[in-house]
């Protein structure tokens, strides 16, 4: 288990695209989160891609609602791949921020 430090001292690595595009992989976030000691990109990308999600199946429902709910499904799963890594590497952006304030104030 990583301590408080280590953890914010991880994040301060994560400078490039790596983790937030393995954000799609399965339980690639939930690693991240506990060798980095945050959930704020696992939060970022699930909570994200649900409003997406949601906003983007209701637009469709009320533009065309005899749309075909398998098309609905496969494009909201493509948006959901597209958006997943950019959410993420806002979520470790933030991260590395409060990182870096933490390391500081020590």
């Amino acid at each position: 288990m990583t301590t408080k430090l280590e953890g914010f001292q991880n994040r301060q690595k994560d400078i490039g695209w790596g983790y937030a595009i393995a954000h799609v992989i399965p339980f690639v976030g939930l690693y991240y989160a506990i060798t980095r000691r945050t959930v704020t990109p696992l939060l970022f990308t699930v909570l994200g891609n649900f409003v997406i999600g949601f906003a983007y199946g209701f637009t469709v429902g009320i533009i065309n609602p005899n749309y075909d709910e398998k098309k609905l499904e496969n494009s909201a799963a493509l948006i959901g791949l597209v958006t997943a890594p950019i959410l993420a590497k806002k979520g470790i952006e933030k991260a590395r921020k409060y990182g870096k304030e933490k390391i500081d104030s020590n």
